[in-house]
């Protein structure tokens, strides 16, 4: 991967002269009529200064002086400028891109061109890459020929198509997932409704093979009671008969008797008479 090209300081440009050419004018102006008026500590003097700590990597006391002559002159972009420089490299990516885009507006167009630059490597450094593209697009629009910001924005360009893809990626992973864990889901009911259908049917099965033995045993007993009533039966014809039968037994004992005795009667009266011979 292409490395990101550094910030660039609007003190720390003395490889492009042409560039700086203006800055340096306004400063040298600047710096010449406070001493001419006899002026002490002035936003000029601060911002001097300043430079002068940045160079010995003195970021905090460097952002001290800045923040000072900015209270005295709000109004130069110079100061906010170099104020997001010495952020940026305190790491403070937020604040550098708030102090950076107050120097965009600079009448420079190379001061502008390189705030917006350094505002998009503090996005850049934060992940923010479509802001960072925005930043390095101004950047070339102010100055057509910065080959660092084109260098940046085509590296912050494949940048966002990587994490596009990778985004992308992870949502085709991510619904195929959730289209398996609702296949899964979808697998394990259907599974749950065959067993809870199975236990159905068992319990149904055991409720019918219950009742066919209730229904069994209470016919077993019916034939039970059935077949005792036949062998009862004759105990009781027995016993109906020494009770209602017994008289009419009597009865016909009697009447043999009486029948017997007459004949036994008859027979004896028979012996008795006499035979008288007709001859």
């Amino acid at each position: 991967m292409s490395r990101v090209r550094s910030e660039k300081a609007g003190r720390l440009l003395p490889g492009d002269r042409t560039r700086l050419a203006r800055v340096v004018l306004i400063f040298a102006l600047v710096l010449v009529c406070p001493a001419l008026l006899g002026i002490g500590e002035t936003p000029e003097w601060r911002n001097r200064r300043g430079n002068r700590l940045y160079r010995e990597s003195k970021y905090d006391e460097a952002l001290t002086e800045y923040r000072s002559a900015q209270v005295l002159a709000p109004e130069l972009r110079e100061l906010a400028f170099n104020a997001g420089d010495a952020l940026f490299r305190k790491g403070d990516m937020p604040g550098a891109v708030r102090e950076f885009e107050k120097a965009t507006g600079a009448t420079d167009s190379l001061m502008a061109s390189g705030a917006f630059y350094n505002a998009g490597n503090a996005y850049l450094s934060m992940g923010q890459l479509e802001p960072a593209i925005e930043s390095y697009k101004q950047a070339l629009r102010s100055d057509p020929e910065d080959e660092d910001a084109k260098h940046n924005l085509e590296l912050a360009l494949q940048m966002l198509e990587q994490q596009q893809q990778d985004q992308q990626d992870q949502e085709d992973q991510q619904d195929q997932q959730d289209e398996q864990d609702q296949q899964d889901q979808q697998d394990q009911q259907e599974q749950q409704d065959e067993q809870d259908q199975q236990d159905q049917q068992d319990q149904q099965d055991e409720q019918d093979q219950e009742d066919q033995q209730d229904q069994q045993g209470g016919q077993d007993e019916q034939d039970q009671q059935e077949q005792q009533e036949q062998h009862d039966q004759p105990n009781q014809e027995e016993q109906g008969m020494s009770a209602e039968d017994a008289a009419r037994l009597l009865d016909a004992v009697e009447q043999a008797e009486r029948e017997l005795q007459a004949e036994l009667r008859a027979a004896k009266a028979k012996k008795r008479t006499r035979v008288e011979k007709d001859w």
